[in-house]
């Protein structure tokens, strides 16, 4: 009987965690949806945009905060959070987090200095690898406007040949009916 007594007695204790525990969540989310000032984006918007423009420092893989699944990216989540709250841009916290950290943790490449090679090249290729293939194929046609006449030649000797071949058969078998 007395642990049916202490269950009992524990029961508006689970009741009065579970509201606050619901209370607390609900909370949080309207904070973290709350805007700066009332201008710019949403505050989610904002932390989304800092978690996949760092990497964690945690040594795990090198992954964006986004994608960390450590404790460490989870605290720096908060932190983030918590200084976007506080007013704080995301430029500016970005910034010190690299100052902090080092540029080896920027997930973005920013397009300065040789940084631009990794932008253009690709284009740059693009551009190349289809100049060619119109060249090939520009070559291709050509050519073959050139040679079908050769062609054609060629295959109205040999149909002369064999039409001669044929010519003579049937005379063959005609005289042989």
């Amino acid at each position: 009987m007395s642990i049916t007594k202490e269950m009992t007695s524990l029961q508006p204790l689970r009741i009065l965690l579970v509201i606050g525990l619901t209370l607390g969540a609900s909370a949080r989310t309207l904070s973290a949806n709350e805007t700066n000032d009332g201008v710019g984006p949403p505050i989610d918007a904002q932390l989304e945009q800092l978690k996949t423009s760092v990497y964690c420092y945690c040594g795990c893989t090198r992954e964006t905060i986004q994608k960390c699944v450590c404790l460490t990216a989870r605290q720096i989540e908060d932190d983030f959070r918590n200084r976007l709250l506080a007013g704080t841009t995301v430029e500016q916290i970005r910034n010190e987090y690299l100052d902090k950290y080092g540029t080896q943790f920027n997930a973005l490449m920013p397009p300065t200095g040789f940084n631009l090679v990794a932008y253009i090249m690709p284009v740059i290729i693009i551009v190349l690898i289809g100049a060619i293939i119109f060249l090939v194929i520009r070559s291709k046609m050509r050519s073959s406007i050139t040679t079908k006449p050769e062609r054609l030649e060629k295959s109205t000797a040999v149909s002369d040949d064999v039409q001669k071949q044929i010519e003579a058969e049937l005379e063959t078998l005609k005289q042989d009916r």
